[in-house]
């Protein structure tokens, strides 16, 4: 994935707050359980072909509409279980990695397209935290913003636990820096 420097020792680790990984796969369980009991239930419901399908499948047998809604309950299931699995490896493979040199953001953009980069922490001009609503802050976790100097001007870490003690370590990582330089 990527290198440590010579040096270079990982001091801290953020995944995004467990909380959101709950909040992005509820709609999906809904969905998938709405259908579970939909496919549970179809089989003890007595359905009438309708006249039209009959005249599209007359020469195909006879057609059962339970079979036909069964079938699409199921392949519903599967695209919706492939959903909740673009969840939740995107949750686990999305990091922070704060080092004593730099700060590494991984993103997994799709299944098959990584996004790494890294900013120096001499570079770090204003870091900001943005905890905002009743469930961030009754859990704390919010976005941490570092601005910097470099071609990427704004280093958003979303929706991290504990944003605050992340900006007060990045904070005392870049005046050990300055202190350090002006040695």
């Amino acid at each position: 994935m990527f290198k440590l420097r010579e040096g270079e020792k990982v001091l801290l680790i953020r995944q995004r707050h467990p909380i959101i990984l709950k909040l992005k796969i509820f709609p999906f369980v809904l969905v998938f359980v709405a259908v579970i009991l939909i496919a549970l239930v179809l089989p003890f419901i007595s359905l009438d072909e309708p006249e039209w399908m009959s005249l599209i499948f007359e020469y195909t047998g006879s057609f059962n509409i339970l079979f036909y809604l069964l079938f699409t309950s199921f392949l519903t299931l599967f695209l919706f279980w492939q959903c909740i699995f673009v969840v939740v490896v995107s949750y686990f493979f999305d990091c922070w990695i704060i080092t004593n040199q730099r700060t590494i953001h991984t993103e997994l953009r799709g299944l098959f397209s990584r996004y790494v980069s890294s900013i120096y922490h001499d570079r770090i001009q204003d870091v900001s935290v943005d905890v905002k609503g009743i469930l961030p802050t009754y859990l704390n976790y919010g976005n941490l913003q570092v601005q910097t100097a470099g071609k990427f001007r704004e280093f958003v870490f979303y929706d991290i636990p504990d944003p605050y003690k992340v900006k007060t370590i990045l904070i005392d990582i870049q005046r050990k820096g300055r202190i350090k330089n002006i040695s």
